[in-house]
């Protein structure tokens, strides 16, 4: 039987992931993430790490994202480091640490996948994510909570409106010009799918400008310039938060639609503010209650499925989405899920819809049972398995 060294933290998948290594018939030790892996005392950290690596004898260390700490702890004892990222940005990924061969890190983002591998990041994989049908069914809806949850459209998601977001804080450091233009920008990129203004447009002036009043500091080595950091950690969530503003005032404006995000006091439009819904169990009833599921996805996700999209197909329910190339390596448009490419058609499809409940139902269908064959989290661990068993590089 083979040990996996599960690094715990609070991440989305932790117990379907864990389920998953039980179920290919591994033996489990875990090992807690500190400080989101920036441990104060970074040296009794990794010897404490590589302490458990030993003592567990891990054949392999499996973390969601990657943590360069861990990385490098695991270089040190010739142990695999297995990474599956789910986040973004997610600024670690770009370390020169991935560049290890005892890495198998896995992204959900084809985009980043094909970038770090033209940064000669040899240990990089693309895996989309994965949801776990079995357990979101399971969570029961009473006639009571179906009346509650029912809505035409919903969306469960945050804004990013809050002022500690770092668009409003490079503002209010900023001077009017790189101001104006960064609006313009951000204006210029909304609505606009499957293709990236903002890093192209982001000038060596601008950025040099950003950089006065709000520096990013990377490490040595690092593998994507500083318009790629400012362009996805700065820009990105502010383009967001004015697609989902914009996207919740026009569906509320002919359609019940109902906002489930961390701001409780957020007035959009017409949209009725639910507040959060937890993840594991008020999320799979609001997807299953609601006709009509909204995934606007943040702009750094470039290419990828996000996970909220893989949640709402795994619990049954209805997906209306953003244009994003990997949907269609895994799905079918119309068959599995429905996109748009703007506002105007994104309006279109949802009357649509509403109106056509049996071709609702038959897509909803289509995609929970393909979920259910095809990206299920042991079929996603399986396959990351096979690809480390294909390309080891340590023994």
């Amino acid at each position: 039987m083979k040990t996996v060294l599960f690094i715990t933290w609070g991440c989305f998948g932790q117990q379907d992931m864990v389920q998953a290594f039980y179920k290919l018939g591994f033996k489990i030790a875990t090992f807690p993430l500190k400080d989101r892996g920036y441990p104060k005392d970074k040296e009794k950290y990794s010897a404490e790490l590589k302490k458990n690596i030993k003592e567990s004898k891990a054949d392999f260390v499996f973390s969601f994202n990657f943590f360069p700490i861990i990385a490098q702890a695991c270089k040190e004892k010739n142990c695999k480091y297995m990474a599956w990222i789910y986040d973004s940005p997610h600024s670690n990924i770009l370390y020169p640490e991935v560049l290890y061969e005892t890495n198998y890190v896995f992204t959900f983002d084809s985009y980043m996948c094909n970038l770090l591998k033209n940064q000669g990041a040899e240990t990089v994989y693309y895996a989309p994510l994965a949801a776990n049908p079995q357990r979101l069914r399971a969570v029961s809806v009473s006639e009571e909570e179906r009346k509650t949850y029912a809505a035409e459209v919903s969306f469960i998601g945050a804004l990013y409106n809050e002022e500690h977001h770092f668009f409003e804080r490079l503002c209010s450091k900023s001077d009017p010009y790189t101001i104006g233009y960064l609006q313009a920008l951000i204006m210029a990129q909304t609505d606009i799918y499957g293709c990236d203004l903002m890093e192209k447009c982001l000038t060596k002036d601008i950025i040099a400008i950003i950089e006065q009043t709000m520096p990013y500091h990377t490490p040595e080595g690092f593998l994507a310039p500083a318009s790629h950091i400012y362009s996805n950690y700065y820009l990105a969530r502010k383009v967001a938060s004015t697609e989902r503003i914009l996207m919740l005032q026009l569906l509320s404006e002919s359609f019940e639609t109902h906002l489930y995000t961390l701001n409780e006091d957020a007035v959009v439009g017409k949209a009725i503010n639910r507040g959060i819904a937890d993840y594991a169990q008020i999320m799979p009833k609001v997807v299953r209650c609601s006709k009509i599921n909204m995934n606007p996805t943040l702009k750094s996700i470039h290419t990828g499925i996000p996970l909220r999209a893989m949640d709402i197909m795994g619990c049954g329910g209805f997906l209306l989405t953003n244009f994003q190339e990997d949907f269609f390596l895994h799905f079918e448009p119309d068959a599995d899920f429905v996109y748009y490419t703007s506002f105007e058609e994104m309006l279109d499809k949802a009357g649509y819809y509403l109106a056509h409940e049996e071709e609702r139902d038959r897509i909803r269908h289509s995609a929970l049972e393909k979920v259910s064959r095809e990206h299920t989290f042991e079929v996603r661990l399986n396959e990351m398995l096979q690809t480390m068993d294909k390309d080891d590089k340590t023994y």
